[in-house]
């Protein structure tokens, strides 16, 4: 883990609601591991006082670099919104908490994402085509407009769809690949986006007998389990859903198996 003042390269308009900011920080980005985040603050500003936690989105292949998604919500990305390179800086601390967890034989896995949610799995991603593993993407948002990294997972040749909720279909993002599962084995799934999609997910790969995990979106303020802001309860025991225990996301987490934290 590293605090680093991180030159902006460029923060530029990605897709809809969504903005794409990307620092030079080499050591952060040499460190960071899929599903892991950043905690950022822009350079001279005390407005908001705390930090603000990010999914880091792609990591530049020489790794000196890092990119976040963001959307405009409060004081906090305004600002970041703002910062521009040549003179603009970050106040980054990274890469910080658990990631994704890639099995070592996988030669086949599943990545499903909503909203914003989808930022955590580029990285991800990338370290799967870099390894030569299948992905399956499936992607879905309140809009076209705010779907995020079609783009990065097609252009590997991975097999993506796409579900809005301006579509007239109805149904969930993941109801063809619960589908697809009961002809196709998969080694590992992962999921980022709302607790209905990892109970879906959850399903299948309890069904197929493999891991599936969920990086949680949660306030993580310090980042490393100091303030206790980020605290949730997950199970401890796989058979036995009454054994529980409290724990920081920030620190613990982000990624959780799905067992951990679906509740009966």
């Amino acid at each position: 883990m590293e605090q680093i003042l991180a030159p902006v390269v460029f923060n530029r308009h990605l897709t809809g609601d969504y903005w794409l900011l990307e620092v030079e920080a080499p050591n952060v980005a040499a460190a960071l591991r899929p599903g892991q985040f950043v905690n950022i603050r822009i350079e001279g500003s005390m407005s908001p006082y705390l930090r603000r936690p990010f999914s880091v989105y792609r990591v530049s292949t020489d790794r000196r670099r890092l990119q976040v998604a963001y959307k405009i919500i409060g004081e906090g990305t305004r600002l970041m919104k703002e910062t521009m390179p040549a003179d603009g800086r970050c106040d980054v601390i990274g890469p910080l908490g658990h990631g994704f967890s890639l099995p070592t034989n996988a030669r086949r896995i599943a990545v499903i994402g909503r909203g914003i949610g989808i930022a955590a799995l580029p990285t991800l991603v990338d370290e799967a085509a870099m390894r030569g593993i299948e992905v399956h993407a499936y992607l879905s948002a309140r809009t076209r407009d705010n779907l995020v990294a079609e783009d990065i997972f097609a252009a590997y040749g991975f097999p993506v769809f796409t579900h809005t909720d301006e579509q007239a279909t109805g149904g969930l993002v993941t109801d063809p690949l619960v589908k697809l599962s009961q002809t196709m084995q998969f080694d590992a799934f992962y999921v980022c986006g709302s607790n209905r999609l990892a109970r879906a997910i959850h399903g299948i790969a309890t069904a197929q007998g493999v891991p599936a995990e969920i990086a949680m979106e949660q306030h993580m303020a310090c980042g490393f389990g100091d303030c206790h802001g980020c605290v949730i309860k997950i199970n401890t025991d796989r058979d036995n859903l009454e054994e529980s225990a409290l724990r920081e996301v920030c620190f613990h987490g982000p990624v959780f198996n799905t067992w951990e934290v679906l509740h009966a």
